[in-house]
């Protein structure tokens, strides 16, 4: 493996920057004369053969460790081009990014970069942003790949790929690894045993207006004991920051009868999937709901009636 001259900026909130933004035209399938490379000791590689990381730091090199880096690119050791520090994509707290910077003297490489990277990334990976970036300090082309994540501490992964020209043939490629980690869950915050529920979706969603046309039902206990099992399940959620989101759907935890325990609340917003959870008047920490297991099990213990919340499952 190359070595990498690596940036660690920390967590941080990333925040889009308008510029001038186009989509990348069709691009040929395959680099010519490269073989694949090895199989990447991280992240990516298939089936996960190293060790589950433990921090967010780790998960970040795990995931640069993972990119796939063109044949005969050389790392970059001059303080990076101005115009490929402007190009960020995501807009949630507690992102690490992580970078490597790379010089790849064939200027040809540039456009066939983004199917060439797919071709030598494990399944799974799916293709996110792609566009090109004008500053007074040059041009830039970029794309994402999303990449799957497993466990309940890994919320996001992706990579970020970013050229210009280098001003004497070739190109500079910077490739940024950013991940969301979030940390487990304490076991005070748990929703105890129900008595039961009450379950109510909507008719419509909307992301202008409040959801409207609430459809109510009173679940038993052992319904209730199911939805509460399912909102202990999920990982905490870091803050997004969204200009619009939909409330898909509210549940009320009954507690038995003579129990101490305060009544629980909980909902779901479009959002990032984003679930709420109160207790009594005490506002918990955000779950994630991002493998939509809360929100197809809902959707299965409503009516039809609340078409608008059991057809948010298909927005899955």
């Amino acid at each position: 493996m190359l070595p990498r001259c690596m940036d660690v900026r920390g967590r941080r909130v990333a925040v889009s920057v308008v510029a001038v933004v186009t989509v990348l035209a069709a691009l040929p399938a395959v680099l010519t004369n490269s073989a694949p490379p090895a199989a990447p000791a991280g992240f990516a590689s298939a089936g996960h053969p190293v060790a589950a990381p433990a921090s967010a730091d780790q998960f970040a090199i795990q995931v640069l460790d993972s990119a796939p880096v063109p044949p005969g690119a050389q790392p970059w050791t001059a303080p990076p081009p101005a115009v490929l520090n402007g190009w960020m994509s995501v807009a949630v707290s507690g992102l690490v990014d992580l970078d490597a910077l790379y010089l790849v003297d064939d200027p040809a490489l540039t456009g066939l970069l983004p199917n060439w990277v797919f071709d030598h990334l494990s399944s799974g990976a799916t293709e996110g942003a792609s566009g090109t970036f004008s500053s007074p300090s040059g041009d830039a082309e970029g794309f994402t790949v999303m990449l799957p994540t497993s466990g309940p501490n890994e919320y996001l992964a992706q990579l970020q790929y970013e050229t210009t020209e280098a001003g004497r043939g070739g190109y500079v490629l910077r490739i940024d690894a950013q991940v969301v980690w979030v940390p487990d869950r304490s076991g005070s915050e748990r929703i105890p045993l129900p008595a039961g529920a009450e379950l109510t979706g909507y008719t419509t969603l909307s992301l202008a207006n409040p959801s409207s046309g609430p459809v109510s039902v009173q679940l038993d206990e052992e319904a209730g004991a199911r939805l509460a099992a399912a909102v202990n399940a999920l990982p905490l959620a870091p803050d997004i920051f969204c200009a619009e989101g939909a409330l898909l759907f509210t549940i009320t935890f009954q507690p038995p009868v003579f129990s101490p325990n305060p009544t629980y609340s909980v909902s779901e917003d479009s959002c990032g999937s984003t679930v709420s959870v109160g207790e009594g008047a005490t506002q918990l920490p955000a779950l994630s709901d991002t493998g939509c297991s809360l929100r197809r099990l809902v959707a299965g213990l409503l009516p039809v009636a609340a078409v608008g919340t059991r057809e948010a499952v298909d927005r899955c």
